[in-house]
């Protein structure tokens, strides 16, 4: 039995399937959909800031399958409302930014940041426009990128999570697209056996090559997770050659499309994590975001820039494309690269999930003991859309202050003493409030 639901055909509730492909329906986003709405519920990012600086040009902006325009009027304020003028439904994204607002250049409907109609030159009545207001969301700009809240009533605290604190001195923020489904996207960031195969190269960085070493080896992981207030911890733990001592490599599903993970910013030692979003596009693609983050402020920026800006084609797409194998180098593959596609760790993670489909069909899988993060990662979804339909918020929506700090999202690569646990190292970094506190220097 083909698991897989008709997109088109509304939610009419979760459907009640057994077996593999039951999660199927979590890959469709469009507003309506059981996931569509869960993802509804959490600050999304859309779009990076540094692309809607005071004068910019209005930004289309397509999530979730909805057609959307951000904006800056000319008083500094940001604005995302429907892509389509609520008069006869001209593109805004051609639209003139003056007057307070974005103004329509067919009919000169004037509509503000909050989708209010505020003029209608040609318009005899001058109450007529009070009655016309275009669909909008609440945007909230962090960490160098603009978020969206695209569901019903209040707006839940926007979440203080590690990778997303400080100035842009500490982080490095940006977007990749990639042509598939969110789903298999999210889920590849929670695989932890991946790293000692697809990421496996000779990198050229001596301490970043060191340090990678450490859970790139093909020792056979041991894998544990339990359930957080914003998700699931991985605990992976892997034998080290030649030595007593165990390596641990602690990481994170966090609701319903992110991550915290050790990546980039590991060359720098304890004190930082990259995080990850995968934000559905429509149905058949999706941004991969990156918040790379560490509390010392010395991220080498312009190499890690230099590198990904040397992937990428206009509009922040792969120049690799999948039908040319992505530019497979197999001589590479020999000695230095086990993909044979470069040391850009965020071309192998978007290049594999491309390689499923656009719509990976969960109903051919056939999941291993090292799935157990995955397998858990969809029922917890499956929770959480169940919990919408109820009228409750979902698993890691904040609504009070005093559960907006999370310094219990640990991540952390680090060897440890084969008499010490994991869960004891992760609750002793959980209780170092420097771990990720920011460095004043």
């Amino acid at each position: 039995m083909n698991a897989t639901p008709n997109p088109a055909a509304g939610t009419g509730g979760i459907p009640e399937v057994r077996g593999a492909g039951r999660h199927q329906y979590l890959a469709f986003t469009n507003r309506g959909t059981p996931a569509g709405e869960l993802l509804r519920r959490y600050w999304q990012p859309i779009a990076l800031a540094s692309n809607l600086g005071p004068g910019a040009p209005p930004l289309p902006v397509r999530i979730m399958g909805e057609d959307l325009v951000l904006f800056r009027d000319d008083l500094g304020r940001v604005g995302l409302i429907d892509r389509k003028c609520a008069h006869r439904c001209t593109d805004l994204a051609l639209g003139r930014i003056e007057d307070g607002g974005i103004r329509c250049p067919y009919h000169g409907w004037l509509f503000d940041v909050n989708g209010r109609c505020i003029e209608q030159p040609a318009e005899l009545s001058p109450t007529a426009k009070d009655r016309v207001k275009a669909k909008s969301y609440p945007v909230h700009e962090a960490a160098g990128a603009f978020w969206a809240y695209m569901g019903p009533g209040e707006p839940p605290l926007f979440p203080n999570y590690p990778a997303l604190m400080g100035g842009d001195q500490y982080r490095y923020t940006c977007r990749w697209r990639g042509e598939c489904n969110w789903l298999q996207a999210s889920e590849g960031n929670i695989d932890p056996v991946h790293t000692s195969y697809l990421h496996k190269v000779e990198l050229t960085d001596e301490t970043m090559r060191a340090r990678w070493g450490v859970f790139a080896n093909k020792s056979r992981p041991a894998i544990s997770i339990e359930d957080t207030r914003f998700g699931v911890r991985l605990y992976t733990k892997r034998a080290m050659p030649d030595s007593p001592a165990t390596s641990v490599r602690i990481t994170n599903f966090v609701m319903p499309n992110a991550c915290a993970v050790g990546g980039f910013e590991g060359y720098l030692g304890n004190g930082g994590l990259t995080m990850l979003w995968d934000v559905p596009i429509d149905d058949h693609a999706h941004w991969r975001w990156e918040f790379i983050f560490h509390r010392s402020g010395k991220l080498d920026k312009e190499s890690l820039d230099a590198q990904y800006q040397s992937e990428k084609a206009e509009g922040d797409r792969m120049r690799r494309q999948q039908e040319q194998l992505f530019m497979q180098d197999r001589e590479s593959m020999k000695e230095k690269a086990y993909l044979g596609l470069g040391e850009c760790f965020s071309v192998h993670d978007i290049a594999i999930t491309q390689s499923q489909g656009l719509i990976h069909d969960q109903i051919d899988e056939h999941l291993g003991s090292t799935d157990i993060a995955i397998v858990r990662a969809r029922r917890m979804l499956d929770e959480a859309a169940r919990e919408v339909q109820a009228g409750r918020d979902p698993r890691g929506v904040v609504r009070k202050a005093e559960d907006n700090d999370f310094r219990d999202m640990v991540v952390a690569t680090n060897v440890i003493d084969p008499a010490s646990t994991a869960e004891a190292y992760c609750a002793l970094i959980a209780s170092d409030g420097t771990f990720f506190g920011l460095d004043p220097a």
